[in-house]
């Protein structure tokens, strides 16, 4: 599964060249994990990057006894605790799997001997990093300038399948409403 997980990798992002790609097989390693499983806790120093081969997951914060959820991955999505993996910093929130999930995961060290070695490994990262930073930006763009109805339909559009593999209230606190009013807005989009 390791080799196959590398391919779609190479496929979705950036090719690697063959040498990159046996090195990356003797760093990465493929774990399975339940639903539930938390990859990171706020607090804790992650150096960890986790990619989704099945399954799904979120971030999410704690304030004020509420989660705040900010981030979903799917399957070939990338995830991690992006100030704490890049910053060297405890991690200000939560990784939680979604469901049942099978990742690849390798370390910050290892990307970065990988990266230090390869060009091809060094543009994947920053291929992958510059994705998340638009798909954030796009997140906060969302936030300040379109309706909740508007924030979403673009989330289903992204996600058409989300609300059979997400609970309502982590999709609500993604968009910035409360669960009640998701229920409004998928009420009237279903009378239509």
């Amino acid at each position: 599964m390791l080799k196959e997980t590398i391919q779609i990798i190479t496929q979705t992002f950036s090719p690697l060249s063959d040498e990159c790609k046996k090195e990356l097989e003797q760093y990465a390693q493929i774990q399975s994990f339940q639903k539930g499983h938390q990859l990171v806790k706020e607090g804790q120093f992650s150096d960890k990057l986790f990619f989704i081969v099945e399954g799904c997951a979120r971030a999410y914060y704690l304030k004020d006894g509420k989660n705040i959820t900010d981030w979903f991955a799917f399957e070939h999505d990338f995830i991690c605790a992006i100030n704490s993996f890049f910053l060297f910093i405890p991690s200000p929130h939560y990784i939680e799997l979604l469901e049942d999930s099978t990742l690849l995961v390798v370390s910050r060290e290892d990307m970065m001997t990988l990266s230090d070695k390869y060009h091809d490994f060094e543009r994947l990262g920053r291929i992958s990093t510059t994705k998340t930073m638009l798909q954030l930006q796009q997140r906060v763009v969302s936030l300040q300038f379109e309706s909740s109805q508007q924030r979403y339909l673009n989330l289903i559009s992204i996600y058409p399948h989300i609300e059979l593999r997400v609970p309502l209230g982590d999709i609500a606190s993604y968009l910035g409403i409360t669960q009640e009013t998701l229920s409004r807005i998928r009420a009237s989009r279903n009378r239509i």
